[in-house]
């Protein structure tokens, strides 16, 4: 059987490589979501536009990707991961390039959304592809290490535009995220196999056992394809009438809530950090040095996550997490009443929020990447990535409204995020399905 041919073997070389591959998409896909924004002071100078005129094509990503998502998860699934993620990386790798030649916001809107919706549809792909072609024992720590992937090209996108715009204007770092994904796009056609239950949905039993041959260390029993759809539990009826079915509801209703509501929490927290902490007495570089902090300490919990998860399970690593965020969330406005002198206290409470928020967000994409069945993992991700950026974008649109409404004080700002982590944290303690601590391995029950 093709599952047991992964599951019994080391991982391989041929495998590492494909994760690699996979967790390098991820990272261009952050890198690529944070260099408008550095660019953006340059825009604005060289263009003569407001910071609303440019707005939307900040925003224009992030909708793109919320579109991609759930389009991404269904390719894959119907046409199979290799051929969609191929496909949309040689295509927003080409948008990347052409935001470079622009000249006017209108046709950056226009890129951006283009470039968001083939980023949408790759981050699901990619974690299915790697989710299947992991030994099962190691599943859940895959997915955790591969969330990681936005975070660390988000810290990389600052490093390049701090390089490279003042030495070659802003188009440079265009031409560079671009060209670095052209090159993935072609890595991609050459090193990454296909999805074993795509080619055994449409009969391919020759072609699925070549690439196990090439891919594990070893090869598969052939048995007849009937036998390899019932061991894979391939069904027949859509992939989205699956997923929507009636014994998922409680595992949607969890995942989606807590996709929302954390990701609001984290869009807010990185992308209005800098104002309200200037607006509280902060000079800018300190504001975007403790802004920092937050976005550092969320790629350190990741692999502290991939460590623990086997250990403490799904549940105590989110009410850990989730609660670590919610207390320093609480505490900010005390600490922000009291001025610069509590400096100390408010980059303890960055790196509290950061932490727990990194961990909480790669614990929620370990669930959703076990808890599915392959058959329509791709979709099920793909609509959980989608849904995740809704919540960015309310809490990137939503924060700069809060903080205005919230007058002198941002106690409004901090108290919506913090009801925002209450409601995922009471919609994943309802979900049915979980991670299961084991002495050594994560594996997936039903509760």
């Amino acid at each position: 059987m093709f599952e047991d041919a992964i599951n019994d073997r080391p991982i391989s070389g041929r495998q590492k490589v494909m994760f690699s591959l996979c967790l390098l998409v991820l990272i261009i896909d952050g890198l690529d979501a944070a260099l408008l924004a550095f660019a953006s002071p340059v825009l604005l100078a060289e263009w003569h536009v407001t910071k609303a005129q440019l707005a939307p094509a900040l925003a224009m990503s992030l909708v793109g990707m919320a579109i991609g998502a759930p389009l991404g998860g269904l390719a894959g699934d119907r046409f199979g991961c290799r051929r969609a993620l191929i496909t949309v990386v040689a295509l927003f790798g080409l948008t990347t390039l052409a935001c470079a030649s622009v000249n006017g916001v209108s046709q950056l809107i226009v890129f951006r959304f283009l470039s968001g919706i083939g980023f949408g549809i790759a981050v699901p792909t990619a974690m299915a592809l790697a989710s299947e072609w992991s030994p099962r024992k190691l599943r859940g720590q895959m997915i955790v290490l591969m969330s990681v992937g936005p975070m660390v090209g988000g810290t990389l996108g600052a490093l390049l535009a701090a390089k490279l715009i003042p030495a070659f204007g802003w188009r440079s770092v265009f031409v560079v995220s671009g060209s670095i994904t052209l090159v993935s796009a072609v890595l991609s056609v050459i090193y990454l196999p296909e999805s074993l239950v795509f080619l055994i949905r449409k009969g391919r039993q020759t072609e699925a056992l070549d690439w196990v041959s090439r891919m594990v260390r070893g090869s598969a029993t052939a048995v007849p394809v009937s036998a390899e759809r019932r061991s894979l539990d391939v069904p027949t009826t859509a992939a989205g009438t699956r997923l929507f079915s009636l014994q998922n509801l409680r595992l949607n209703g969890g995942l989606w809530i807590a996709f929302f509501t954390l990701s609001y929490a984290a869009f807010a927290y990185i992308c209005w950090t800098p104002t309200f902490l200037v607006a509280d007495g902060f000079n800018l570089e300190n504001a975007i040095r403790y802004t920092s902090i937050y976005t550092f300490s969320a790629v350190i919990s990741v692999p502290v996550c991939a460590v623990l998860l086997p250990r403490t399970g799904s549940r105590a690593l989110l009410l850990l997490s989730i609660a670590a965020t919610a207390a320093a969330t609480i505490a900010f406005p005390s600490l922000l009443t009291t001025g610069v002198t509590h400096a100390a206290a408010v980059k303890i409470a960055m790196l509290l929020a950061g932490f727990g928020g990194g961990m909480s967000q790669s614990t929620i994409y370990a669930i959703a990447g076990t808890a599915y069945p392959a058959t329509y993992r791709a979709t099920a991700l793909g609509v959980c990535v989608g849904v995740s950026r809704a919540g960015g974008i309310l809490g990137a649109l939503g924060g700069g409204v809060l903080l205005e409404a919230g007058g002198t004080t941002e106690v409004l700002f901090f108290g919506v995020i913090a009801c925002m982590l209450i409601a995922g944290l009471i919609a994943l303690a309802a979900m049915n399905r979980h991670i299961a601590a084991a002495s050594s391995i994560p594996r997936r029950v039903t509760i």
